[in-house]
């Protein structure tokens, strides 16, 4: 591969790790459509209805469909936000837009979905490759950036961290590669491998297809599972695009959700031990791991006077589960093929 390559993807993936990294509980450019007389009449209990709905937004996009409806509804919602700006208003016609900057409170939310028992995501997904091309008169045409970034990037609450080809020779060769009548069997590892990613998104926009039969075509891979669906649009119009995406968004963070949660055995799962001075330890380590929430599940193999073995599987990397257990007062340090867990002193 050639270095200036080489480079595009090592910043791309620093980006983006960047903003796995960041915080999932502020979420910027958050839109509330309303119209003109309901502001004139009152516009402070529009923006009660803004935190209000907001908060309902946010826990829905980081929780399961089912957990979700067990949340109920919450009276003192004002309590769960650190923060609320009103970045900008738009009025067109009679209807009126609120964008907002909102910041959640990430301890409220912990011993909320803590105290009924509702495992949540606390991190952006690790980058995720995403691919979407236009087949017409059999020749796939990948998407622009711009076409892209409308009508994709501009989901405020998808958890998704997806990037685009760069568009180098083994990406030209790759799609060329794809025939235009077996796209559903294509095989996405090569393409990966190029930019040090495991999982994928592929969407096919087929124009050659009749309209009565299904001409949209999905792919993706997360956590080493695969799956693939097919679409019926009535059109292939900028406006049904753009729809289906919203909903497609939607879709795929919630297969991705359902997968770091329900299927630990696909998410990092390690053996680790933690050197034991008394009881109380293995009793404190327990809490500890019990109340974590990126930690999916564990299971004690030994426990003696002085060495406690188990084993975890938990959300995101390593990284990610010292920083969650800091504030705890612990870390786990790699060794050999397993975890430590040591006091963080």
């Amino acid at each position: 591969m050639h270095y200036t390559n080489r480079f595009l993807i090592l910043i791309t993936l620093i980006l983006f790790c960047f903003k796995a990294n960041s915080s999932i509980f502020i979420v910027d450019n958050y839109s509330y459509l309303t119209t003109v007389n309901k502001i004139k009449q009152n516009r402070s209990k529009i923006i009660e209805e803004i935190k209000k709905k907001s908060l309902n937004d946010f826990l829905k996009s980081i929780t399961i469909k089912s957990d979700y409806k067990n949340i109920g509804n919450i009276k003192n919602y004002q309590e769960f936000l650190k923060s609320f700006i009103v970045k900008n208003e738009f009025k067109k016609k009679k209807n009126y837009e609120i964008i907002c900057k909102i910041e959640f409170n990430q301890f409220k939310i912990n011993n909320l979905l803590k105290m009924k028992n509702i495992k949540y995501i606390n991190l952006f997904s690790n980058p995720i490759l995403i691919v979407i091309v236009d087949k017409k008169e059999n020749k796939l045409d990948l998407w622009s950036n711009e076409r892209y970034e409308i009508n994709w990037i501009k989901n405020f609450n998808n958890l998704l961290n997806t990037f685009t080809l760069n568009g180098d020779i083994k990406d030209i060769n790759f799609l060329k590669q794809i025939e235009s009548e077996n796209y559903q069997f294509s095989k996405f590892n090569k393409l990966t491998e190029n930019y040090g990613v495991s999982d994928f998104i592929f969407i096919i926009f087929d124009y050659d297809t009749n309209n009565e039969k299904e001409n949209v075509f999905v792919k993706y891979k997360f956590n080493n599972l695969k799956f693939s669906k097919k679409f019926k649009l009535k059109t292939l119009n900028n406006n049904e695009i753009s729809n289906f995406t919203k909903k497609l968004v939607i879709k795929l963070n919630n297969s991705w959700k359902e997968i770091q949660i329900l299927v630990p055995e696909k998410n990092n799962s390690v053996i680790f031990n933690y050197k034991l001075k008394n009881l109380s330890d293995y009793v404190e380590s327990q809490d500890i791991l019990k109340n974590n929430n990126m930690i999916i599940s564990f299971e004690d193999i030994e426990v003696t006077k002085t060495k406690y073995k188990g084993k975890i599987s938990f959300l995101g990397t390593l990284e990610n589960l010292n920083e969650s257990l800091s504030n705890s007062g612990f870390l786990f340090k790699k060794k050999n093929n397993g975890l430590l867990l040591k006091r963080n002193d």
